[in-house]
């Protein structure tokens, strides 16, 4: 595991900013052949899942072809899906879901072990993302990953909102955004290791299209187009 403390007590220390920019780099994956769901379904197949957060919110989503929850459970070999909303899990239980009201920030061991744990937009809402992490950790067979999305703050979507509105305004329910450097930090105070960090988006299928894309990209940092990050963790050895 990447520990700059090792190194300095200096956060702001040029050579282990330097150190944890080229980790980052080396971490980086990007895909433009498939979305960051279509990766994630991927990851998933064939797998013993923990779905965390699979409300979104509201059941609004759940009639949805996308709903991801629905998409995880259809890949995988066993799903359990996890959430705080208690009526809405009492309805997807009804309907025949595998699911459980359970808060994933506490220090409860919901006695099953999975290869995937998927932390699908949640990492952002919560009070405490290492208590998150950890309760993730938790619940990993040996050698499963853990699974994170989460909004990309520097992409085209965001920098056009904030140009428009003139200060940012989202998810009323978010209280932080998570960059790479700040996942791998967290991943450092929950003892884990951030594996890789994934970004992936559907580029457009008409050529000329795809060429002005390409183009545009070069005066742009290659994130920039990636609505969404998918941090990787794996538990420090």
């Amino acid at each position: 595991m990447l520990d700059w403390t090792k190194q300095t007590n200096d956060p702001n220390n040029r050579e282990a900013r330097e150190r944890v920019r080229q980790a980052l780099l080396a971490r980086r994956h990007i895909y433009t052949d498939r979305d960051l769901v279509d990766y994630v379904l991927e990851r998933v197949a064939g797998k013993r899942v923990l779905d965390i957060g699979i409300v979104s919110h509201t059941l609004d989503y759940v009639a949805e072809e996308g709903w991801r929850h629905g998409r995880i459970v259809k890949r995988a070999a066993y799903c359990l899906g996890l959430d705080i909303l208690r009526e809405e899990i009492a309805k997807l239980k009804a309907d025949g879901y595998n699911v459980r009201v359970a808060d994933a920030t506490s220090d409860e061991d919901l006695g099953e072990r999975f290869d995937v744990v998927f932390i699908g937009d949640v990492i952002e809402h919560v009070d405490n993302p290492c208590r998150l992490l950890k309760f993730a950790a938790r619940h990993l067979s040996p050698g499963g990953v853990i699974l994170v999305t989460t909004p990309n703050p520097f992409s085209r979507k965001f920098f056009r909102q904030f140009k428009r509105d003139g200060t940012m305004v989202n998810n009323l329910d978010h209280v932080a955004w998570i960059t790479p450097s700040m996942a791998l930090e967290l991943g450092r105070r929950a003892g884990l290791e951030l594996r890789a960090y994934h970004l992936a988006k559907r580029m457009p299928s008409n050529p000329l299209l795809r060429v002005f894309r390409k183009l545009t990209r070069g005066f742009a940092p290659p994130e920039y187009p990636f609505p969404d990050y998918l941090y990787e963790y794996a538990v420090d050895e």
